[in-house]
């Protein structure tokens, strides 16, 4: 098989691929002799494409339908071989560790699209732990060299003339992008088996041509662990669930009473815009009654957000606080829910689904429900989190990298200060309340500590004096002028001189481009000039210019490197886990922003705690060099301890 490089220009590279996309023969395999050949002919070509296709979206639930093979048999040509494995379940098992065995061979290359969705089937029928290995994700290759794109099209609306399309990695649109082909996945699931390998060769050279093959083989290897997150799933103490919410339905009736109470004594009357009456009750849900009640009590805020609130009852707004409780209490039920919704009959376990690059900065998210959003603090969050337990004989192993943005932040920008405090293990959040207040290290208070964590993470994303001025009084109920938080703000950056140079220097990357690679069926390889951020590992984070505008912000140029090199770390940590510490006794059962979860054995929780801490401090003071990387890590009968 050629690679892209033996080509003497792209548009014979694209004639070539689109030649192999028309194999020639697609096979049907009707028996196991003919099985063996296929993996025969696999061995000796040392590459192929998988395609697999089910009969519903749960690996649990559903079942593989068909797989088709993608085999080179010339330099520019395939055969594929189709197997209808829901007509032929003598072949099944068979096949199905076959195929298990093909992932695992590191002599051989595999090529998928969306390789979750394909390994997650496979692990499932396999029912054992996999070691996967020399995989190519086409989905993710794309997704990453295209961090960030966009196309501007029109939109009909005077008003707003042009509308954002975001990049589409499907297969079918892959192959239409790169090599001017409509696939017909629907009827002809070949094809699409067919396209991988063509694929293959493109993005494998639009990664090196970028450099960021580093990058992608980061999130190939990491591909596996979400996998096994979303098999094992997560045990939900149901019956207690149900009991929260009733309590919660309790409260929540009790405070919208409390708010129509205090409506009424004060002679509030809903109305609508044209000014005929709705009702003589007012909904906490709708904006125009709660912004006309405030009105009537005498305040005049902008908007009705959490911040806002905040500081009116701090000022002493009896229905402030309790439209605050209202709205929480409302967020924990449609929490609960959803989760109890989404109990797996099999298993009763809640089984939620983690997307590997959602974001420009690469931060994996979650869905259906999502696991990010298990509340990590407040009044209600331990009742919350003691309902996730595990299985009877295991415990929970959480652990979590200490201030991780901050030693990013004192790695990328170099600050001396900042790197200093890190590596003598000073409190830093303790450092700048020092520096800002001018008291002596050792007297600083727990309340000059707080304010001052919030503004380490505040200002070094680039947080205002305004800003800052609002987050104190929203978070700690103090109010300080304008002046006064413009003087701290400069007393930080005396304090962390190396971090006002580098947001110097990211907001000077607006004004440069560089040269970035693409690739459509059209013009071949090419390169335009764009801003773009990098992460610690390479990864990029890249703006289309239309005209002679940049459209990155403030925010993103200081945010993207530091969140992006966050989702770098916590996805070698993943893998890195899977490969050393996930078995059969002992899962990764999930991963919330900078927290690992493992559930294990009872007996042997301390020694996977021990082991989980010594990975990620590792990998994180490797990668963050000379800035040493702290993990937390402890044993749990539930989340809530």
């Amino acid at each position: 098989m050629r690679s892209p490089e033996n080509y003497s220009d792209s548009s014979q590279l694209l004639v070539d691929m689109i030649d192999r996309l028309e194999p020639q023969s697609i096979t049907m395999v009707q028996s196991l002799p003919e099985w063996e050949s296929i993996l025969g002919e696999i061995e000796m070509a040392g590459f192929f494409g998988l395609n697999l296709t089910a009969t519903g979206p749960d690996p649990l639930s559903y079942d593989i339908q068909r797989i088709s093979l993608a085999v080179p048999n010339a330099p520019s040509s395939s055969t594929v071989y189709t197997v209808d494995i829901a007509d032929r379940p003598e072949l099944k098992e068979g096949i199905i560790g076959d195929l298990a065995g093909l992932l695992e061979n590191g002599r051989i290359k595999k090529t998928l699209h969306d390789s979750k969705f394909v390994l997650s089937f496979i692990r499932a029928r396999a029912g054992r732990k996999l070691n996967f290995c020399s995989v190519f994700d086409i989905m993710l290759a794309s997704q990453i060299c295209w961090s960030g794109y966009y196309y501007l099209t029109p939109s009909g609306n005077p008003k707003n003339p042009w509308t954002k399309r975001l990049v589409d990695h499907s297969l079918a649109s892959l192959a239409e992008r790169h090599l001017g082909i409509i696939l017909d996945e629907e009827g002809c699931p070949a094809q699409g088996a067919a396209a991988l390998l063509p694929l293959h060769d493109i993005l494998a050279e639009l990664l090196a041509k970028n450099d960021l093959q580093r990058v992608a083989d980061l999130e190939f290897r990491a591909a596996i662990a979400l996998v096994e997150m979303e098999i094992s799933g997560i045990g939900l103490d149901s019956s207690g669930a149900r009991e929260l919410i009733d309590q919660e339905e309790d409260e929540i009736i009790d405070q919208i009473w409390r708010m129509q109470y205090e409506a009424e004594r004060k002679g509030f009357v809903t109305v609508s815009f044209d000014g005929k009456r709705l009702c003589y009750y007012l909904n906490p849900d709708r904006q125009e009654d709660v912004m006309a009640f405030l009105a009537k009590r005498g305040y005049r805020p902008a908007n009705t957000k959490a911040e806002v609130l905040k500081s009116l009852a701090a000022a002493g707004c009896s229905f402030a606080e309790a439209l605050m409780r209202y709205r929480h209490l409302s967020y924990n039920l449609l929490f609960l829910n959803k989760w109890l919704e989404k109990v797996h009959p099999l298993d009763g376990r809640v089984h939620p689904q983690y997307f590997q690059i959602p974001s420009s900065t690469g931060r994996i998210s979650s869905r259906h429900p999502n696991a990010q959003q298990i509340p990590r603090r407040g009044d209600d969050a331990p009742a919350i989190r003691r309902l996730f337990r595990p299985a009877a004989g295991k415990r929970y192993v959480k652990a979590d990298l200490s201030n991780i943005e901050l030693r990013i932040m004192a790695r990328i920008s170099g600050d001396e200060a900042m790197q200093e405090a890190f590596m003598n293990s000073v409190d830093l959040h303790r450092l700048t309340a020092s520096r800002i207040s001018g008291t002596p290290f050792e007297e600083v208070t727990d309340s000059q500590r707080q304010a001052a964590k919030a503004m380490n993470f505040l200002l070094i994303y680039g947080g205002s004096a305004k800003s800052l001025q609002w987050r104190i009084l929203s978070d700690y109920g103090e109010f300080i002028c304008l002046d006064e938080a413009e003087e701290r703000l400069e007393k930080f950056f005396c304090s962390y001189p190396g971090v006002r140079e580098w947001q110097k220097m990211q907001l000077s990357q607006m004004s440069y481009t560089m040269q970035h690679h693409f690739h459509n069926c059209v013009r071949g390889f090419f390169s335009l000039p764009l801003t773009a951020t990098r992460t610690i590992l390479g990864r990029r984070r890249i703006w289309p210019r239309f005209g002679a505008g940049i459209t990155a912000s403030k925010f993103q140029m200081y945010n993207t490197p530091c969140q992006g090199t966050g989702a770098d770390l916590i996805k070698l940590v993943m893998a890195e886990v899977y490969e050393k510490l996930s078995d059969e006794e002992a899962r990764i059962i999930g991963s919330i922003h900078d927290e690992i979860i493992l559930e294990v054995p009872e007996d042997r929780a301390e020694e996977y705690a021990s082991r989980l801490k010594e990975i990620m401090e590792r990998i994180g003071s490797q990668m963050l060099y000379p800035v040493p990387v702290k993990a937390e890590a402890k044993v749990m009968r539930t989340l809530a301890e």
